[in-house]
């Protein structure tokens, strides 16, 4: 019985201390999401991450290897928050109906669309160290958007002479230049002029 009365309390430290790990790993994301948009990535080092988050190098490090690492777990963590809501309103209204919605509820978090236009401007460069990063994210919007465009399509909802090609790089291109726009002049109604572009896609 001895043994097990050691070992009990081990693996309860060692949960703890996982545990805790998470934790810290999380709030670091957290708080990363505000240090990115304000700073951009191109001027920051990991090492100048570590000094904003009032921690070491090596312990910012021991979760996240690079910078880059670090801005791929801000964007995961938005999107494992907002996937719920956009699925359900993809599937329950269809695009077309549900992105101006989805839209305004992003304008509650302008840090995040500024950190995306950012990102955009500053890893235009091929030898910036964010540009395949950034590059695979907008393909994956054009992507996105695309497929949803289908089943629109395929639901009649859509207008059948249409390219999906060019029609999502439209959408995704329109959106993004609105978001930009926005944040010069908070005015200016993104929503509105989505719908109005999109009342010319519907059947």
């Amino acid at each position: 019985m001895a043994p097990e009365a050691t070992e009990q309390p081990a693996v309860s430290k060692r949960r703890g201390r996982y545990a805790n790990g998470l934790q810290r790993r999380d709030l670091f994301i957290d708080r990363a999401f505000e240090i990115f948009a304000t700073h951009g990535f191109q001027r920051l080092s990991l090492r100048k991450i570590a000094e904003e988050l009032g921690v070491s190098h090596a312990a910012l490090s021991y979760h996240f290897p690079s910078k880059e690492d670090l801005l791929q777990a801000v964007f995961d963590r938005q999107a494992e928050r907002d996937r719920p809501l956009l699925e359900r309103s993809l599937s329950e209204r269809g695009l077309l109906a549900a992105l101006p919605e989805l839209v305004r509820q992003n304008e509650a978090f302008p840090g995040l669309i500024q950190l995306d236009a950012t990102m955009q401007a500053e890893a235009i460069r091929k030898d910036h160290p964010g540009h395949d990063f950034t590059h695979h994210r907008i393909d994956l919007f054009n992507a996105d958007v695309r497929r949803e465009l289908e089943r629109e399509q395929e639901k009649g909802r859509l207008r059948a002479d249409l390219d999906l090609d060019l029609t999502a790089r439209q959408l995704t291109a329109m959106a993004r230049g609105l978001q930009m726009q926005w944040l010069y002049d908070p005015t200016v109604d993104v929503a509105a002029h989505l719908d109005a572009f999109l009342a010319f896609l519907r059947a």
